[in-house]
């Protein structure tokens, strides 16, 4: 039968189709269901009052058996279930990443040593920057020099183009520097953040080795 044929059959069919399947011990236990007007109803066979309505399926000693569910319910018993696979994926997701940072930094040292060896990096590009922005200002006061002999400013082409070329490495080396000064402080920042968290994990770390000991 297909899916679209199993909607178009009227409760009482359907009712009867699933307490058909049920096994011979499960027939003989009783079922009670709640009612349109909250009160509760008690059957030997599963209603359509407990399809609608919810109830509980009990063995014959009284013990349940089941929950029966509507519609509804199951929306937010799924949603329930969702709710905590999503939480403990999260939490499986954290504790990755707490033993990865761990085991990139096992402690304050190797901190240390990684943030300097990032801001001498970036250091070496500034200073490098710095000695080319000092050349360049050399050679700036060379091509004054020469335009002294032009002092209306009309200057040769090979001395304007010269001096525009000075002007825009100058600008380019210092605009260098002035990034290469804001990644240093944005990588002081993240290790900072990440000794904010380290410093928890290490003492965690340092608690379960004392008490193996």
């Amino acid at each position: 039968m297909t899916t679209a044929a199993v909607r178009r059959l009227p409760m009482w069919a359907l009712v009867g189709a699933l307490a058909a399947l049920l096994p011979a011990a499960a027939r003989a236990a009783v079922f009670v269901c709640h009612d349109a007007g909250g009160g509760t109803v008690t059957t030997d066979h599963l209603s359509t009052d407990c399809l609608q309505y919810g109830g509980e399926q009990l063995n014959p000693d009284g013990s349940v058996r089941q929950r029966i569910l509507t519609e509804q319910q199951q929306q937010q018993q799924q949603a329930l279930q969702d709710r905590a696979l999503r939480v403990q994926e999260q939490h499986l997701r954290a504790q990755r990443e707490r033993r990865a940072l761990l085991a990139h930094y096992p402690d304050e040292g190797v901190l240390r040593q990684s943030e300097a060896d990032d801001l001498h990096s970036v250091q070496a590009l500034i200073d490098a920057a710095r000695t080319r922005l000092q050349v360049l200002g050399r050679e700036r006061a060379n091509l004054g020099q020469d335009a002294q002999f032009y002092p209306s400013g009309n200057y040769p082409q090979d001395l304007r183009a010269r001096m525009k070329m000075n002007h825009d490495e100058r600008i380019q080396e210092q605009q260098l520097v002035s990034g290469q000064m804001q990644q240093m402080q944005m990588i002081r920042q993240r290790y900072a953040r990440l000794r904010q968290r380290l410093i928890p994990l290490w003492a965690h770390e340092r608690a379960v080795d004392d008490a193996s000991r």
